[in-house]
């Protein structure tokens, strides 16, 4: 799995195809952990920095919305099945690339 940060964010497959990563906001997931790849991310972090600084009250569970969609998508494109790439730890997630 390979992922483009230079111009427009996308990630290829183990099978050298494009993955549909789903809106804005899983894609801005994906930005930040990518800028702390193989970091741990607090969840409150990303809360801050998905909402600009005024997350709304449900900004959690949003969150954990858009990193399940982010999840299903990089699976996809992952061919070993034991090899997840984004994993939630006590303190956040990590993106492991």
């Amino acid at each position: 799995m390979r992922f483009g940060i230079l111009g427009p964010l996308q990630v290829i497959g183990d099978d050298g195809r494009e993955l549909v990563l789903g809106g804005r906001m899983p894609r801005a997931v994906l930005a930040l952990l990518l800028l702390r790849a193989n970091e741990v991310v607090s969840s409150d972090q990303l809360v801050e920095e998905l909402w600009a600084g005024a997350p709304p009250a449900s900004g959690a569970k949003g969150l954990h919305v858009h990193v399940s969609r982010l999840r299903r998508a990089l699976a996809a494109g992952h061919s070993d099945p034991d090899g997840e790439r984004l994993v939630t730890t006590a303190g956040g997630y990590v993106l492991r690339v």
